[in-house]
């Protein structure tokens, strides 16, 4: 049975204000007489190290200040009336460049106090900070040294609502899952935490089910979020099918887990010597900022080799999303993360923010127009990572482009330069809910905030009593680059903390997901973002008569698109096929994605599909590759089937009306290409005779609602209508475009349509 170790009603008190009184402090190290919004001297501190106590008569309040440098530590000892959280602003200033300094308080982690580089000294707010009732010890330990601390003033800590002013996805045509899955993130936030953890690249030294089998076998619960990354397969100089995109679905739609997804693209280390299209060694890559010399501002500038690398991968990416789009599968998309680092515009770890924010954000949204626009990518939600320093709001790519702010917290692990910048971890369980709420105020509350990342997840007691109110963690895994075990080592999470996190009723696991959660995208009724960017979109308005099939079309943008499936029939090598692929060319719209099949098998109850779907280059031509490992040794010939294309999307492809082609098929096997012998286009069409009343246009799998799946249904029975025949009703559902003309692929458009926006309601009819 489970352990019930924080009730449900303490914790939906997460967003409640509490009120604080003035605060009183001591004399030196404690400050006597101080009223909450009072200020006090640094120089009045208690210090060690190589913290000293220097003159400035001319801006220094009362004339001195304090110096830290390369190490040391400054303790004050606070005592306040009243237990409750308090905003501390500090005065203070970087010498040379930005910096940040631990902060914890009564030996708890505060997150850090991140100090803007000046020559004068700088007011930085950390909001929320927890005292308790009597004396407070405050520390501020050396992380990277080298500043300055004037005065601290106190005051109470009043707690904003804890919701976002935009919760609907910032892209207008997300899928119906999508929005859901929005809907269920902002019903959630600031009342629970959801539960996450990140899998290994690879399968790594423990496997990849280790950490998720770990959490279960100690709690009882898996986790409700899992964390993917798309870097390694991605990577146009080195990667290969790494299964993500299966696990992906497999957990969103098996296990009815939400996938999040980050993207640790590696770039060649010297572009110079890397021709596009060569497969190089990994270690000849690298994502961080150093060790290559990739530009990012080139990587969305045209006739450039980084445009080039850098397409290729969203355009790879493109078809791996497009794959959980027609599965109805969304991913909270977390690319470019960490882009600032250690602060301002230098400070950045990875090659996508080396060349500062204003570089990094239009990066960010070519990243985000491509995939969106010109790839037609509509189920993701767009998480960009920010830190808390006093620039990181400089790095913000507008509201338009983001849908959840993520932080990622390693509050435990520090790397010190005493130390040769090896980890040194200090068991720090604090909720950081300073950090939280800065977070908040430093983008108004108009995103949610997550803990995108983590080495402790923090204790359920501070979470609630901290009022640290994160969406959501993700626990990083076990054994990466440091061979650190973030999920199994207690100086990281204990097993207990872990038992009660997962156990608690504050804390919600992958069995306490709703069953409907990708089947109410209706539910969002929040706010979506004000800002303005422009989206495309195809509406057309048309009124049907009641006493009759008659149709008048009010309006129309574009012309009807009649897409015919496509069905070449092909020869196939005899034997084993392993290692073999079949490699073919279409050519189509420019720019449209387009999906299909290879369909094998010697009866309708045999037969199968490999799916594949892709991207057409601006030339409309598009190369694709399908393995034939799993055809049978017996299998000698196939069919090559063209099922769908949203050529009906937006202006970009208005007035086109032609079919997709098959204009080349090749098997390759071990460098030798053969040649194979294709058979002619042909369209198939699925009569509607003898079909009963329609109970619901669009539902052709008989479920009750019209979704991406009712598409493929209707693609299935084109491609085999002997092992994927539709039931009669489903069929008269079905016909929802023209109903009529029988069941087509221009049906399974409709349905598309319906789903990502561009209809308003089935059925749909043509320009007449």
């Amino acid at each position: 049975m489970r352990k019930h170790y924080l009730r449900k009603a303490g914790a939906l008190m997460l967003s409640a204000a509490m009120t604080a009184n003035g605060a009183v402090f001591s004399s030196a190290e404690r400050f006597t007489g101080i009223a909450a919004g009072d200020s006090f001297e640094f120089e009045d501190a208690k210090i060690s190290g190589d913290v000293t106590v220097q003159s400035d008569d001319s801006s220094a309040s009362g004339g001195k200040y304090l110096k830290m440098t390369d190490s040391g530590t400054i303790e004050l000892t606070v005592n306040v009336s009243e237990a409750g959280a308090y905003d501390l602003t500090f005065w203070v200033s970087g010498i040379g460049s930005s910096k940040q300094q631990n902060l914890a308080v009564n030996g708890a982690g505060a997150g850090v106090l991140a100090i803007p580089e000046a020559t004068e000294y700088k007011a930085v707010k950390v909001p929320g900070v927890m005292f308790k009732a009597g004396d407070n010890v405050l520390t501020i330990t050396k992380s990277w040294g080298w500043s300055n601390f004037d005065k601290l003033e106190i005051q109470a800590f009043e707690y904003p609502e804890i919701k976002a002013a935009h919760t609907a996805p910032c892209d207008s045509l997300a899928t119906a899952e999508t929005q859901s899955l929005m809907a269920y993130l902002a019903s959630v936030y600031g009342k629970n935490i959801i539960s996450g953890q990140q899998e290994i690249y690879s399968g790594g030294p423990h496997g990849l089910e280790y950490e998720f089998e770990y959490l279960k076998d100690t709690t009882g619960h898996y986790p409700a979020i899992r964390g993917f990354d798309y870097g390694n397969f991605c990577c146009p100089a080195y990667g290969s099918d790494d299964g993500s995109t299966k696990r992906v679905i497999d957990w969103v739609k098996n296990k009815n887990g939400i996938a999040t997804a980050s993207f640790h693209i590696n770039v060649p280390n010297k572009m110079d010597s890397y021709t596009i299209g060569d497969r190089i060694d990994w270690a000849q890559t690298s994502y961080n900022a150093k060790d290559n010399d990739f530009s990012p501002k080139k990587a969305y500038t045209k006739g450039t080799k980084e445009y080039d690398y850098y397409r290729q991968s969203l355009e790879t990416l493109a078809g791996e999303f497009k794959k959980l789009e027609a599965e109805g599968v969304p991913v909270i998309w977390r690319p470019l993360h960490e882009a600032e680092g250690g602060g301002g515009e230098d400070g950045s770890w990875f090659w996508w923010g080396k060349e500062g924010s204003a570089v990094y954000k239009e990066l960010w949204k070519y990243t985000y127009d491509t995939l969106t626009d010109d790839f037609d990518c509509h189920n993701l939600i767009w998480e960009w990572n920010s830190y808390d320093f006093s620039t990181s709001a400089d790095w913000y790519p507008g509201d338009e482009y983001v849908d959840i702010i993520g932080y990622d917290k390693y509050s435990c692990t520090k790397y010190l330069a005493e130390n040769n910048w090896q980890p040194k971890v200090v068991h720090d369980d604090s909720a950081i809910a300073s950090t939280f709420y800065s977070i908040m105020e430093r983008y108004d509350s108009k995103k949610m905030v997550s803990m995108a990342e983590n080495d402790s997840f923090s204790t359920v007691d501070n979470l609630v009593n901290d009022k640290a109110g994160w969406l959501y963690f993700c626990t990083w895994y076990d054994g990466g680059s440091d061979n650190i075990n973030f999920v199994t080592c207690p100086d990281f999470n204990t097993k207990a903390d872990t038992i009660a996190m997962y156990q608690s009723d504050y804390c919600i696991t992958l069995d306490e997901l709703p069953a409907d959660l990708y089947k109410n995208g209706s539910a969002v009724t929040t706010a979506s973002t004000s800002a303005t960017k422009t989206t495309t979109t195809v509406t057309t308005v048309t009124t049907v008569s009641s006493s009759s099939a008659d149709t008048t079309t009010v309006s129309t943008t574009a012309p009807a698109f009649v897409f015919k499936v496509v069905k070449e029939k092909i020869d196939l090598p005899e034997g084993d096929k392993t290692g073999k692929l079949v490699e073919f060319t279409i050519s189509g719209a420019a720019n449209a994605s387009i999906g299909g099949a290879l369909g094998f098998g010697t009866t309708a109850d045999d037969w199968k599909n490999i799916e594949w779907s892709g991207n057409a280059s601006a030339d409309g031509e598009l190369k694709g590759t399908v393995e034939l490992d799993e055809v049978p040794e017996g299998i000698t010939s196939a069919e090559l089937q063209i099922w769908w294309s949203n050529v009906w999307d937006a202006e970009k492809k208005a007035g086109i009306d032609q079919p997709c082609k098959i204009t080349e098929v090749k098997v390759i096997s071990a460098g030798v290409t053969t040649a194979l012998t294709t058979a002619s286009t042909t369209e198939t069409t699925v009569t509607s005779a003898d079909a009963p009343a329609v109970s619901l246009y669009g539902d052709a799998n008989l479920d009750k609602k019209v979704s991406v799946a009712d598409a493929v249904a209707i693609l299935q029975s084109i491609a085999n209508k002997d092992k994927y025949a539709l039931k009669s009703e489903g069929r008269a559902n079905a016909d929802c475009y023209d109903p009529g003309d029988g069941v087509t692929a221009n049906d399974a458009l409709a349905i598309q349509k319906l789903d990502a926006g561009a209809l308003k309601a089935l059925p749909e009819y043509s320009k007449k």
